[in-house]
């Protein structure tokens, strides 16, 4: 799940008696790395192109290492502007723990780091802080999903033949409280069911469910609570060992999509 910054929520209360991330299902260790391009009101645009590298290893304590990096070019007047995200975090198995490392640049200078750790408690509720900028923190509401648990979460449900759920996101590239987050579980669209695995990365996708859907992100207000339009919405498709083959980014009409083009596992850590 690619996080760069039209759906109907549902009840939070029924969603935090149904989350277990602790027992969803388990990912694959992979690279991978995809083609992006501009979308204009979700359809294909023009002006930016980029690549996106997403890598995912296991550790040794059966939680998550991620690393991602967006670069995109866009036209500009004076010629292309290329910008640059790149994200680090390490999340724990049973979702509980999140160290996270972000950083944007533009134009080769940087713009933005943000780093911190965030603990959620056996109640459900935790805090995140940071320490660049050093000093700040949020408080976690109970229902909070880290990026590997949301995923995860989303596959879980899936193969369960749920519709889709409601959640609280952090991921930690803000000083801000989480986002208010409805997924809704569909069906893998025509268009996109013959997304090619690319050579080499078959053993990743043999016998393996494509599971479609889309996301809307809200942001939280002073009560607490997302409300009105989506700050963001995304889609994707992946697969259920948790390789993404196809996603978009979308914010008010313009967004991108990103189309897998190289995929490899990667192997687990030798532990003692």
């Amino acid at each position: 799940m690619l996080n760069i910054r039209l759906l109907t929520p549902m009840s939070l209360l029924m969603a935090a008696a149904t989350l277990a991330p602790a027992a969803a299902q388990d990912f694959a260790p992979h690279r991978a790395v995809y083609a992006v391009s501009a979308l204009d009101r979700g359809k294909p645009g023009t002006g930016t192109t980029g690549t996106y590298a997403y890598e995912l290893k296991l550790t040794c304590d059966g939680g998550y290492v991620v690393n991602q990096r967006l670069r995109l070019e866009t036209a500009g007047g004076r010629g292309a502007v290329a910008s640059e995200q790149q994200s680090q975090m390490t999340e724990s198995r049973d979702g509980k723990k999140l160290r996270f490392d972000h950083r944007t640049t533009a134009g080769g200078r940087q713009t933005s780091v943000v780093k911190g750790e965030a603990l959620i408690g056996e109640d459900g509720k935790g805090e995140a802080r940071f320490t660049d900028p050093e000093g700040q923190s949020v408080a976690l509401p109970a229902t909070t999903l880290f990026p590997v648990a949301i995923a995860r979460e989303t596959i879980r449900q899936a193969k369960a033949g749920e519709q889709g759920f409601d959640a609280q996101f952090f991921f930690g590239e803000k000083v801000k409280p989480p986002q208010s987050v409805n997924i809704l579980i569909g069906k893998l669209p025509k268009r996109l069911a013959d997304v090619k695995i690319p050579e080499g990365g078959e053993q990743l996708a043999d016998g393996r469910t494509r599971i479609y859907y889309r996301a809307g992100f809200f942001d939280a207000q002073a009560d607490g609570k997302g409300q009105g339009e989506p700050a963001y919405e995304m889609s994707s498709v992946t697969l259920d060992n948790g390789v993404e083959l196809y996603g978009t980014h979308e914010e008010s009409d313009g967004g991108i999509e990103y189309r897998i083009t190289r995929l490899e596992p990667l192997p687990k850590p030798e532990c003692k």
